[in-house]
């Protein structure tokens, strides 16, 4: 298959997946799970970025600002992390393509783990798009199916609507919450070198 060829189909398949009202449906809620499983994570933490910037050393990685260790976040993060396998794996791809001109650009742990967890979200909203386009394609031939898409295609905007609402209120609520509860890893270690 010529380049050109390759390209205009996989354009094809991405602008059939941005007409797809399920396949937002999903990448909304797959957005919605994203926020409110960083919501729910420990408070950002300034000093330990700066402290891996200084060249020390963690079991614990920064995303979204925020400490990570999969083996002590909740269930809903690692389940999403489990879910969001594939986009990690483009974005690490992405991530060594782009290593060379990231090299002169230094922005510190902190403010790279913000525009790594807004790339993983951005790469991952594609992956939700495109599993909601396969399950409509799915969906489509069968009787229940088609009664479902139909539905999905009726009452979309309130969907979409009602799962920003919540989102819009739940995030919040669910981060001063975890602001209250505070840095809640005790075995993360962190040592200088």
């Amino acid at each position: 298959m010529k380049p050109r060829t390759a390209l205009g189909t996989v354009a094809g398949f991405f602008r059939s997946c941005a007409n797809s009202r399920l396949a937002w449906l999903f990448a909304s809620l797959h957005a919605a799970w994203f926020l409110l499983a960083i919501a729910n994570m420990s408070p950002t933490s300034p000093a330990l970025a700066d402290f891996l910037d200084k060249g020390g050393s963690s079991t614990a990685a920064m995303f979204a600002g925020r400490p990570f260790n999969y083996h002590y976040e909740s269930a809903l993060l690692q389940l999403l992390v489990l879910d969001d396998l594939l986009s990690m794996l483009v974005q690490a791809l992405v991530g060594l393509m782009l290593l060379p001109l990231l090299m002169n650009i230094h922005i510190g742990h902190y403010m790279g783990s913000y525009f790594g967890a807004g790339f993983l979200l951005l790469i991952a909203t594609f992956q939700w798009l495109a599993i909601g386009r396969s399950a409509q394609v799915w969906l489509s031939p069968k009787r229940w199916g088609a009664m479902l898409l139909r539905a999905c295609t009726h009452y979309f905007a309130v969907a979409i609507t009602l799962i920003l609402l919540a989102t819009a209120i739940s995030v919040p609520l669910v981060n001063k919450r975890s602001q209250r509860l505070g840095f809640r890893h005790s075995a993360i270690s962190f040592q200088t070198k």
